[in-house]
C-alpha cells in the first residue's frame, strides 16, 4: 500500500525519456516506458552454441558459427540479452558515461534474461574490472552494477575483489580487432586464487563487440582451473 501511494504522489519517472511511466504507457514492472522498452531489440536466436552470436537468418536451431568451430574460446559458453543498437545503445551510453544509475534496475532485469542461453548454474558472480584510474574517474564499475542485478534473483555471491585489472588501457572502442586483443594482453590478474579455484564463474560486463576483454578475463580465470560462462547486456553485430 506503501509503495502504491509513493507511486500516486511521486509517478515513477522511464529514466530513458524522462515521461512518467503509466502515463507512457506501462512497463512500470520493467523500469521503463513501453515505448523505450519496444526500442531495445531483443537477441532471440538462433545463436552460435559457444559464443552467442546472432545468425542473420532468423530460422532454425542454435549451432556453432565460423569462427568457433575453427578455434577454441576460453570460455565455455557466451550470451548476450539485447543487441548494441538504436533504444539499448542509448540506454547503455547514458547508464556508463552519463551517470544515470537509475538504469542499473532496468538494465540488470533485461541482462538476466539471457541466463537461460547458458543453461548452468554458477558459484559466483564477477564483473569484468575497472582499472583504479577509471573507476576514479567514472565513480562506478557499471558491470559491477548490472552483476549484482544478474546475482539478485538466484541469490549468487558476486566477487569484485578477485579479478583485477592491473594496468590501464586505451578505450577499446577506438581499436581495431588485433588492436583490442593485444591491448587488454596481460591487463588481468586473479588476486586471490583460492576465492575462485575450480569454480564455475558467471563473468559479467556491458556489451559483447570482438569478446576480447571478456576472453582475456577467462583465459586469467581458466588457469586457476575456472569454468568460465560470459554474461553481456549488449552484443555488438554486423548482421
Amino acid at each position: 500500500m506503501f509503495a502504491q501511494l509513493l507511486n500516486i504522489l511521486f509517478p515513477p519517472i522511464c529514466p530513458l525519456c524522462g515521461f512518467h511511466i503509466v502515463e507512457a504507457g506501462g512497463g512500470e514492472e520493467a523500469g521503463l516506458c513501453e515505448a523505450c522498452l519496444a526500442s531495445i531489440k531483443r537477441i532471440e536466436g538462433p545463436v552460435c552454441t559457444v559464443c552467442g552470436t546472432p545468425f542473420a537468418s532468423g530460422a532454425g536451431p542454435d549451432h556453432p558459427c565460423g569462427v568457433c568451430m575453427g578455434s577454441r574460446k576460453p570460455f565455455v559458453k557466451a550470451r548476450s540479452a539485447v543487441f548494441y543498437e538504436e533504444g539499448a545503445r542509448e540506454a547503455i551510453l547514458s547508464f556508463k558515461y552519463g551517470g544515470t544509475l537509475t538504469l542499473t534496475r532496468p538494465l540488470g532485469r533485461i541482462a538476466e534474461q539471457a541466463l537461460s542461453g547458458l543453461v548452468e548454474t554458477f558459484d559466483v558472480v564477477i564483473p569484468v574490472p575497472l582499472h583504479n584510474d577509471r573507476l576514479r574517474e567514472r565513480g562506478f564499475n557499471q558491470s559491477l552494477l548490472l552483476a549484482r542485478e544478474v546475482a539478485r534473483g538466484p541469490g549468487l555471491e558476486v566477487d569484485y575483489k578477485s579479478l583485477k585489472r592491473t594496468r590501464a588501457t586505451k578505450p577499446q572502442a577506438d581499436l581495431k580487432t588485433e588492436e583490442r586483443r593485444k591491448n587488454v594482453r596481460g591487463a588481468f590478474e586473479v588476486k586471490r586464487p583460492e576465492r575462485v579455484r575450480k569454480k564455475r564463474v558467471l563473468l559479467v560486463d556491458d556489451v559483447y563487440t570482438t569478446g576480447a576483454t571478456v576472453s582475456e578475463c577467462a583465459r586469467v580465470l581458466k588457469r586457476e582451473r575456472c569454468k568460465v560462462f560470459v554474461l553481456t547486456l549488449a552484443r555488438a553485430v554486423s548482421l
